[in-house]
């Protein structure tokens, strides 16, 4: 961005990128996301995630309970901080899959608002993403609406006799009520089908490591991941699987595979803990936040790649 409109906008920002990356407990997050049909507003922030990119898909999990209040082919996601309204998407129903005491409904999203700031601050900012060609207007407005929440970073480990890959991913989450984990991994990645014919995984938080593990970790091929001798980092076997667990994680899950389905870049897997092991108490988590939004918080950056 020239430099006179980075004085005129965002002045008081040192960087200007796509994610700020910020460490936080669960509880610290003050952000809301609720499920809107008609004037019914449902709290869905510890019962939704993204499930894929292109095109851009989110799960939403609700109880039997709350099934019947709302409309599930005629709803909007709000994204809100207090009274504040940050985004809004409206989603189309792919499927709906049911869960031992709710349903898992899958959304394709169709059209997305977002209110941070100023329209001529979000305008001069998505027309500096624009400098890609990988970007378009459009996607830029949906990343921006999505991680008006801020969206934990994950680790990811799996082995077997042959290959270990340990990497991070946050179009993740987890239904707590159910035991359900719910994943979106990329299609080309390696690990996708052998986590799919091993039906195991574990999920590690990223409670203490810095953030240029992660995106190292991130960056390597899952074709020829890092072998765990070279990584920086000890592991210690998982109770259950026996895959490595980093020695940064405050908690990690051992997930059996019970559903997947291809949903286009990325592929949703919805996989049942069999295994949870509390290392540390209230273990803090990695987050990536969306540039709009982090203007508006008190979150305290993590200087990041992006």
């Amino acid at each position: 961005m020239s430099s006179p409109i980075k004085n005129i906008f965002f002045k008081n920002t040192p960087k200007i990128q796509t994610f700020n990356i910020v460490r936080l407990s669960q509880n610290q997050v003050e952000e809301k996301v609720y499920l809107k049909n008609g004037k019914q507003e449902i709290d869905i922030t510890a019962h939704h995630g993204m499930i894929c990119l292109d095109p851009f898909c989110v799960a939403i999990w609700l109880p039997l309970s709350q099934l019947s209040l709302v409309d599930p082919k005629s709803v909007k996601i709000l994204f809100k901080k207090g009274r504040d309204l940050n985004a809004s998407i409206k989603v189309s129903l792919i499927e709906k899959i049911p869960t031992e005491t709710g349903e898992l409904l899958l959304y394709r999203i169709e059209n997305v608002k977002n209110y941070q700031i100023s329209p001529l601050h979000r305008l001069a900012l998505f027309a500096y993403f624009l400098r890609s060609k990988a970007n378009t207007y459009y996607s830029r407005k949906v990343i921006s609406a999505l991680y008006s929440y801020p969206r934990s970073i994950i680790i990811v480990s799996y082995k077997d006799d042959t290959y270990c890959n340990i990497f991070p991913m946050d179009i993740q989450s987890y239904i707590q009520e159910e035991g359900l984990y719910i994943l979106g991994l990329r299609t080309t990645n390696i690990t996708l089908n052998k986590i799919l014919e091993a039906k195991k995984v574990v999920v590690c938080d990223t409670d203490t490591v810095d953030i240029a593990t992660v995106y190292k970790l991130g960056k390597h091929s899952s074709t020829a991941p890092t072998p765990i001798e070279d990584l920086p980092f000890a592991t210690t076997p998982s109770e259950l699987f026996g895959f490595p667990v980093p020695d940064f994680t405050g908690s990690y899950k051992e997930i059996e595979i019970i559903y997947h389905k291809k949903m286009g870049y990325h592929t949703l897997m919805a996989g049942k803990v069999l295994n949870e092991k509390q290392i540390k108490q209230n273990p803090a988590s990695l987050y990536h936040i969306g540039f709009l939004q982090f203007q508006k918080g008190n979150y305290n950056n993590i200087d990041g790649l992006f």
